[in-house]
C-alpha cells in the first residue's frame, strides 16, 4: 500500500540529524591534533626517561615542553572524555546513563586539575608536595 507521505515525513522525529555532528567534529579535530602531539612525546620519552629526575624536571621547565606536554594531556583527556561520552550513552540508557555521564566528565575534569596542580608544582616548585 502507498503512502502519500514524503520521506522525510516518515523518518521525522527518529533522531536528529544535527546533534551529533559537533562531537563527531570535536573527536575527529582532537584526534587530529593528537598526531603529532604523540608522536612528539614518543620522541621525547626516551630521552626524559634517561634524564633521571633531575633531568625530567628540567625537561619540562623549558617553556616548549611544558606547552606541549600540557596540550598533549589537556587534549588527551578532552578526548577520553568525548569518547567514554558515546560509549555510555549508546549503550547505557536512563538514570544510570545520565549519571555514567555526569561522572565521566567529573573524572575528566578532575584528572586534569589533578595533572595540572602536579606539573605546576614540579615546574614551580609550589603547591602539593613542593
Amino acid at each position: 500500500m502507498s503512502t502519500l507521505s514524503t520521506p522525510r515525513k516518515r523518518v521525522e522525529g527518529l533522531g536528529s540529524a544535527r546533534h551529533g555532528t559537533g562531537a563527531w567534529k570535536a573527536e575527529r579535530f582532537t584526534s587530529l591534533l593528537l598526531v603529532p602531539l604523540i608522536v612528539w612525546a614518543l620522541w621525547q620519552a626516551p630521552e626524559v626517561a634517561a634524564a633521571g629526575y633531575a633531568g625530567a624536571l628540567q625537561w619540562l621547565r623549558s617553556p616548549i615542553n611544558l606547552v606541549l606536554f600540557s596540550a598533549t594531556l589537556s587534549i588527551s583527556l578532552w578526548h577520553m572524555e568525548m569518547g567514554l561520552r558515546v560509549i555510555i550513552e549508546d549503550y547505557v540508557h536512563g538514570m544510570l546513563g545520565a549519571a555514567l555521564v555526569l561522572l565521566n566528565t567529573l573524572f575528566c575534569w578532575g584528572l586534569l586539575l589533578a595533572a595540572a596542580a602536579a606539573v605546576l608544582s614540579a615546574v614551580f616548585g609550589v603547591g602539593i608536595g613542593a
